[in-house]
């Protein structure tokens, strides 16, 4: 249950039971609010704690019950991981698992994290803009990027400086991504400071803003690669400037390891080429 959920309950039974718990530990989880409840900072330590056991009840549920041979496996991505490296990982987990649901929730990394500490995955595969200490990260591979822009765009296929590239319209996914918190850490460390025309959740409307000549972009390579196959995009060659990612894998360090998600695991790091 989530703490805005927690926040609306009215029920006498359960504010007793709050109070019981109150009086127990000898600490105040909620203060009466204009006839509400407001949950204190030891409410919210309390309803971590709680998630976390709860977490683990329903690892213990899909552990006996044989989840080799059937189950529920929830699986988080950030976006561009989520376009052209998840599918084919999914593919081959199911073809070892077929009567394995596979669920997949692709959204930034900040989003993806918090589901990982609410329990609401199992396992993500992100890039390496992880904060929380709650989260264990595996690394999987380095994921290189290619900056591009529409093939009638002045840059294209031109060597140019960093600096000439930022001087162009930038076209980024939203600040807080982690897309972009990567590569702005990047620019920074070379002494310069991005600063996105376009800020989009949706990587298609970013895709097609570059394809219209909009602005320029930095994309993973194997994404990049295959615009400029289709003739959507072209290359830019930057001559002082690589940027470089870490794609990982991610769980709650309470998280039971089971051989289905240990399986997947083991595919995730043989799905790298």
């Amino acid at each position: 249950m989530k703490a805005a959920e927690i926040l609306m309950i009215t029920q006498p039974t359960v504010i007793h039971a709050i109070r019981e718990l109150e009086d127990h530990y000898g600490t105040r989880f909620f203060e009466h609010t204009s006839q509400r409840l407001k949950i204190t900072d030891e409410g919210k330590a309390f309803l971590e704690y709680a998630t976390n056991l709860l977490g683990l009840y329903d690892d213990a549920e899909q552990v006996l019950q044989d989840p080799a041979a059937k189950g529920t496996l929830r699986i988080g991505a950030s976006v561009s991981v989520g376009i052209y490296y998840i599918p084919a990982l999914i593919r081959d987990f199911n073809r070892k698992f077929p009567n394995v649901t596979v669920q997949v929730r692709v959204n930034k990394t900040e989003a993806v994290e918090k589901m990982l500490l609410e329990h609401q995955l199992d396992l993500a595969i992100v890039g390496d803009v992880i904060r929380s200490e709650m989260i264990r990260v595996i690394s999987l591979f380095v994921e290189n990027h290619i900056a591009v822009c529409a093939p009638d765009h002045n840059l294209a296929d031109q060597t140019v400086t960093l600096q000439q590239f930022l001087e162009q319209p930038l076209l980024f996914h939203e600040r807080n991504s982690g897309a972009f918190e990567s590569f702005s850490m990047a620019v920074s460390q070379a002494g310069y400071t991005a600063e996105p025309a376009w800020e989009s959740s949706s990587t298609e409307a970013l895709l097609e803003a570059v394809r219209c000549g909009l602005g320029v972009t930095v994309l993973p390579e194997r994404l990049a690669k295959e615009e400029i196959r289709r003739g959507n995009m072209s290359r830019i060659y930057l001559s002082d400037f690589t940027f470089r990612s870490n794609v990982c894998l991610a769980y709650h360090k309470n998280k039971y390891i089971s051989s289905v998600m240990r399986y997947f695991i083991e595919t995730a790091k043989r799905n790298t080429d």
